[in-house]
C-alpha cells in the first residue's frame, strides 16, 4: 500500500520542480515560462507554508496575507517585497514585457523567498 503525500510535502515538491523548471526555462531563453514557473514556485511554498501553520491558503488573497502577517510577526518586510516580485513575474506572463536582466535578478529574489519559506515550513512542521 503506498502512503499518500502530505499537502505540505506535496506543495513543496512543487515548488522545487517549478523552481528547476524556471532555470531550464530561463537558460533556453523562455522567458514567460520561466517568469510564470518562479510565479508557480512561490505560490505553492506560501501554500505550504500555511498549511504547515494552519492557515488559510486557498485563494491568492490567502497567499498576500501570509507574507503580510510574515512580516508583522518577524518585522522584516523583505517577506511582502518577495512575494511582489513573483506577483510582477506572473504578470510578466500575459504582459512580456521584462528584460532577461530584469528576471534573472528577479530569480535571485524569488529563489532566496522560497528558500526562506521552505526553511520556515519545516521548522514549524516539525
Amino acid at each position: 500500500m503506498q502512503i499518500q503525500e502530505n499537502l505540505v510535502e506535496k506543495h513543496t515538491r512543487i515548488s522545487r520542480r517549478f523552481i528547476a523548471a524556471a532555470d531550464r526555462y530561463l537558460s533556453e531563453g523562455d522567458l514567460i515560462q520561466a517568469s510564470e514557473k518562479l510565479w508557480g514556485a512561490t505560490a505553492h511554498v506560501i501554500k505550504a507554508f500555511c498549511i504547515s501553520r494552519g492557515w488559510r491558503h486557498g485563494r491568492y488573497a490567502n497567499l498576500k496575507a501570509a507574507m503580510h502577517r510574515m512580516a508583522d510577526e518577524t518585522g522584516d518586510d523583505s517577506w511582502l517585497g518577495g512575494f511582489k516580485v513573483a506577483y510582477d513575474l506572473h504578470l510578466n506572463f500575459y504582459n512580456d514585457n521584462m528584460t532577461v536582466v530584469v528576471i534573472e535578478t528577479n530569480r535571485l529574489i524569488v529563489r532566496e523567498l522560497v528558500d526562506r519559506l521552505l526553511a520556515a515550513t519545516w521548522d514549524s512542521d516539525g
